[in-house]
């Protein structure tokens, strides 16, 4: 793996895909909310909505309400509480916390969502600064607003961070934020990043800890 040329002081992390697999429990949950099955086909198309309301919205095709919201993360916690988180994750998330390493999430999920997924194997309590595509009006990757979010929360320079992520659009928010691009190789849509937008491939959660040894 190459190293950074510049110290790193600070490390955020993408949630679906590059903390754990979401993919086949929020297909399950839109499927629920939606009362048919949903194909990755017909969630691709609408997955920029950011919001899963908003996605439940495009779905339905028509205005989701509490209770349509309600099922949804009903869905998702039951079904996400069955995936562990990727392995190694949990591990890196404590030794960059015993290292004094800062640690933040800048998702595309909305508030509710991300709490769901994260308290259900209690990722939460290992991230310094969470932020959500609600917080920065629902703007989602690959614009860098979140990460930008993320990176004045933790009182750090761009340059002293490091975004790990696991698609293209991650790493366009990253290049656009000034943070080190950093690919989530083992993420469920690295397949789709093109190799010019990253900084440093990684293959495991665990050469993330190589990123900051040296800084």
């Amino acid at each position: 793996m190459p190293s950074p040329t510049r110290p790193i002081r600070g490390i955020v992390f993408d949630q679906d895909g590059t903390l754990i697999n979401t993919f086949i429990p929020a297909l399950h949950a839109y499927s629920v909310a939606t009362g048919r099955e949903i194909s990755l086909a017909e969630l691709e198309p609408v997955a920029h909505l950011g919001a899963a309301r908003n996605l439940v919205t495009a779905l339905l095709g028509r205005e989701a309400t509490d209770e349509d919201d309600d099922i949804f993360h009903d869905a998702l916690g039951a079904q996400v509480a069955r995936v562990d988180p990727y392995d190694g994750i949990v591990a890196v998330l404590t030794s960059l916390r015993e290292q004094g390493i800062a640690t933040a999430l800048a998702t595309n999920s909305d508030a509710r969502s991300a709490a769901v997924v994260l308290g259900s194997h209690g990722l939460d309590r290992l991230l310094d600064v969470i932020v959500t595509v609600d917080q920065v009006g629902g703007v989602p990757k690959p614009a860098p607003d979140s990460l930008n979010l993320a990176v004045r929360t933790l009182g750090l320079a761009a340059a002293e961070v490091a975004f790990v992520g696991d698609s293209n659009a991650d790493m366009l928010a990253a290049r656009a934020a000034g943070v080190l691009a950093v690919a989530a190789g083992w993420g469920h849509q690295a397949p789709t990043i093109e190799r010019g937008n990253v900084d440093v491939w990684l293959t495991t959660p665990g050469e993330v800890l190589g990123l900051v040894a040296r800084g």
